[in-house]
């Protein structure tokens, strides 16, 4: 196999995700059969453990589509999508809504997830995320209180690295909570496409 650093931090991702499922699915069944044993599934200290671990296995499989290894040929259905989104999601400050029908190619979905945690980090108080696609484009819409202003260097950031492709040897200036604003723009590039945002005092708009 070529060295390819996108590819080999997608297998990457897509190792840690797989072997995380695992055992975060194994604590979701003991908390099923204790519940069957007898234990009250709705004491406080069972129905938090029961809420962890769907949120976990939600997010994981929102991170294995998202950063890990995406064969177009291969597509995730409408109902996995609204599941991962629900179950990461549920309970918290924002609330997305997935406005696209039917099956998706797998690295069209790994695209629309990257956008969106990219949206995330503008709304820390929360607020609302719609995910849909105008003919061969994803538009992502961010809308909340108190958005924060302090994410501009990260979008110049990202402008620059897609300016910048394909050339290799650009310097990535991204912490890791921020590593979705250089995942988007290296794995749009092969697909002729390239992210593009518009900020205003009401929404940001992330189309890719």
């Amino acid at each position: 196999m070529t060295l390819h650093t996108p590819k080999l931090a997608a297998l990457i991702a897509s190792r840690i995700c797989h072997d995380l499922i695992s055992p975060v699915g194994a604590i979701s069944n003991g908390l099923e059969l204790m519940s069957l044993g007898g234990a009250s599934d709705t004491s406080p200290e069972l129905s938090l453990i029961s809420e962890s671990c769907s949120n976990a296995n939600a997010r994981i499989r929102l991170f294995r589509i998202a950063f890990g290894f995406a064969n177009n040929a291969s597509r995730v259905s409408e109902t996995e999508c609204r599941t991962i989104l629900d179950g990461t999601y549920i309970g918290g400050r924002i609330n997305v809504h997935w406005k696209v029908s039917g099956d998706q190619p797998r690295q069209e979905v790994q695209l629309a997830f990257l956008a969106l945690q990219c949206l995330e980090t503008t709304i820390p108080h929360g607020g609302q995320i719609t995910c849909a696609r105008d003919e061969d484009r994803w538009r992502l819409t961010a809308t909340g209180h108190r958005m924060t202003n302090s994410l501009n260097a990260v979008w110049n950031e990202m402008a620059a690295l897609t300016r910048a492709l394909p050339n290799d040897a650009t310097e990535l200036n991204f912490s890791p909570a921020e590593v979705q604003f250089a995942m988007l723009p290296l794995l749009a590039s092969p697909m002729n496409r390239a992210p593009a945002v518009h900020l205003s005092a009401e929404e940001i708009v992330l189309t890719v």
